[in-house]
């Protein structure tokens, strides 16, 4: 009988939910091990001398970064990727189960195959689905997550002690859950707000938070401002493309309003709204209105086109006259990735 592709949500639900619950200690070698024995995994090394932890779960990688070795935050990183074909599938019953006609048998992230499991053809939709499912099995327990953003469709539940956040990894067909300590890890993330060399570079690229005391002391920084005109070119439509993507994904449904445009003259504004099934423009030069249902990312690229098309015929070929306003209703949108600053908020405004 065909096994699952992935790791159940609930499984993986109960496993992160211990781990956030246990004390992690200063997060060194000694801690993790300790702490990792307590909930019953067992840790080794790899042949690079990294914290493997094994949590005995099949399909579900897990590696230690601890605070002495890690490049950023020290954190527990758990990996649960979607098999990948193996041609022709092994016919040894022992270690790979009975060849079943029309199943395939399937290894994962480089752990081997754990089973043979029905071709999954479509494995972006396959990739979403269990990360809606995992948001759905952390969020019956946790509640909504008060922060969330893109690239990456994250998901974090903050609190001072510890952070878990959810995401993909699209390049390599995963889902990606982290547990790190919540200050080193924001301090991380400052870090390289400040030191991006561009906008392309950015930790994220657009976040949404609800009123949520577990956020009172987040500081949310501003993105670098753009290089030049093509930095910021590059960047609109990645942001809008993300927005399009990965909001249905983190579960944002309200939409998102965005007004973006020259400070100077209000109405060289374009008019932004994206939200689960609808994606519009407005104030477009010649056009008034465009609308696009069911939007996907060649929408948004070409919403991005559109908008820039509006500011070459309003004249506007530089960042530093541009503003945005962006809201939401029932929390609040930051865009750092555009490289735009809020009404009010750049040096020029004062």
């Amino acid at each position: 009988m065909a096994v699952s592709v992935m790791p159940a949500a609930d499984t993986l639900a109960r496993t992160l939910l211990a781990a956030r619950g246990a004390e992690w200690g200063d997060w060194s070698v000694e801690a993790l091990q300790e702490t990792a024995g307590r909930l019953g995994w067992e840790t080794r090394r790899d042949e690079d001398g990294r914290l493997v932890i094994e949590t005995g779960i099949p399909g579900l990688l897990c590696r230690g970064d601890p605070g002495e070795h890690a490049e950023g935050a020290p954190c527990v990183r758990l990996t649960a990727p979607l098999p990948v074909r193996v041609d022709p599938p092994p016919p040894t019953p022992g270690l790979h189960g009975p060849v079943v006609p029309g199943q395939y048998a399937y290894g994962g992230g480089g752990i081997g195959a754990w089973g043979t499991v029905p071709y999954v053809r479509d494995r972006g939709r396959e990739l979403d689905a269990a990360h809606t499912r995992l948001g759905a099995a952390l969020t019956a327990t946790l509640g909504p997550a008060p922060w969330r953003g893109g690239p990456a469709a994250w998901l974090r539940w903050r609190s001072r002690r510890i952070t878990l956040r959810l995401s993909r990894d699209d390049a390599n067909e995963a889902l990606v859950m982290e547990l790190f300590p919540t200050r080193a890890g924001e301090a991380f993330e400052r870090r390289g707000f400040e030191s991006a060399q561009s906008l392309a570079a950015l930790p994220y690229i657009w976040c949404v938070s609800r009123p949520d005391m577990s956020l009172a002391e987040l500081f949310l920084p501003f993105g670098p401002d753009p290089r030049d005109w093509a930095d910021f070119r590059d960047a609109l439509p990645r942001v809008l493309t993300s927005l399009v993507v990965d909001m249905p994904l983190v579960g944002w449904v309200e939409p998102v309003l965005l007004v973006l445009g020259d400070v100077a003259e209000p109405a060289h504004t374009a008019e932004i709204r994206v939200g689960q099934d609808r994606l519009e423009l407005g104030n477009m030069p010649g056009n008034g209105r465009q609308v696009w249902l069911r939007p996907g990312a060649e929408h948004a690229v070409a919403a991005a086109e559109s908008i820039l098309e509006a500011f070459a015929h309003w004249d506007i070929d530089g960042v530093r006259r541009l503003r945005t306003r962006a809201w939401t209703s029932g929390g609040y949108v930051d865009l750092p990735g555009i490289g735009v600053r809020p009404e009010g908020t750049h040096p020029d405004d004062a």
